[in-house]
């Protein structure tokens, strides 16, 4: 067998050990628990499988709590919520809160459409609660950051306040660096 012959089943084997994984991490995504998938940009590694479940916004204090006493370097709650002029999941608004250099904070990340169309608003929301959004980026990712006192409760304010969202209703979740729920 001649080089190139070889270099050329090399990539063949590589390719099809590439599809493979691929097909193998999209079942197992489809028939499990788990609707996120998930890797540090940068880094070599198997991707994690984050699954969705909901909160109440009554349990964000709990929930910052639970992120607090996380030890991991990567801690962050996001919370999905639809709106009823806008019920497609595409639309939903994603809010969420972290830990960033040993600080709790509120993240609103630029990466969703209908976030970066409601922009302005949550710039002009956070300006009324006397709160002025820091522009972050991270791994290619923008993002608006408030930290102050309370995140829990500025978190359920945007929740109830900017979208007019009632409280007892639940939000999707998706979580890592900490235990939820806690026993």
């Amino acid at each position: 067998m001649t080089g190139s012959q070889w270099k050329g089943r090399a990539v063949l084997t590589t390719a099809a050990i590439v599809i493979v994984l691929v097909a193998v991490v999209g079942f197992a995504l489809v028939n499990s628990k788990f609707g996120y998938i998930t890797w540090d940009r940068g880094k070599l590694g198997p991707p994690r499988l984050l699954k969705q479940s909901a909160v109440g916004t009554d349990q964000i204090p709990e929930l910052l709590a639970a992120m607090s006493r996380g030890s991991a370097s990567i801690r962050y709650a996001a919370l999905m919520l639809g709106t009823p002029d806008r019920p497609s999941d595409d639309d939903s608004v994603a809010l969420q809160m972290s830990f960033e250099n040993g600080k709790a904070g509120f993240d609103w990340v630029l990466l969703s459409p209908r976030n970066i169309e409601d922009e302005a608003k949550f710039k002009e929301f956070a300006r009324e609660q006397g709160l002025e959004p820091v522009a972050h980026r991270q791994n290619d990712v923008s993002y608006l950051r408030v930290e102050c006192a309370n995140v829990a409760q500025f978190t359920a304010r945007v929740v109830t306040e900017m979208y007019h969202r009632p409280a007892d209703e639940p939000l999707g979740l998706v979580y890592e660096g900490f235990s939820w729920p806690q026993i």
